[in-house]
């Protein structure tokens, strides 16, 4: 029992992830390229951040829910707060990435 709980937590870990997190910020990215309806590069670009994010600690994870979470609230309210979209998904991108280019820099 105890050994299948150890390979279906990271599917279920690794499809959430996917789903949730990587869909949003690869279709958000490419639709500012003009390539939102590519589902093939949608789809692997939103692999590929899940990958990078289920490399990361708890935190990291926590900061881009957060920040998908605030990416997706309606104009009005981000303009009331004076954030811009384009900004906070540049410090969304930044987030997953910085650590990791940190890491190959350093080693």
């Amino acid at each position: 029992m105890l050994r299948d709980n150890q390979i279906i937590k990271p599917l279920v870990y690794g499809a959430v992830i996917f789903i949730t997190l990587g869909i949003t910020i690869a279709n958000e990215t490419l639709s500012r390229f003009g390539m939102e309806d590519n589902y093939v590069v949608t789809f692997s670009a939103a692999f590929v951040i899940a990958a990078i994010l289920l490399r990361k600690n708890l935190l990291v994870i926590t900061l881009v829910l957060t920040g998908v979470i605030v990416f997706n609230l309606p104009d009005a309210t981000l303009s009331s707060y004076g954030v811009d979209r384009d900004v906070l998904l540049a410090l969304i991108c930044a987030i997953i990435l910085v650590p990791s280019v940190y890491q190959l820099i350093a080693k």
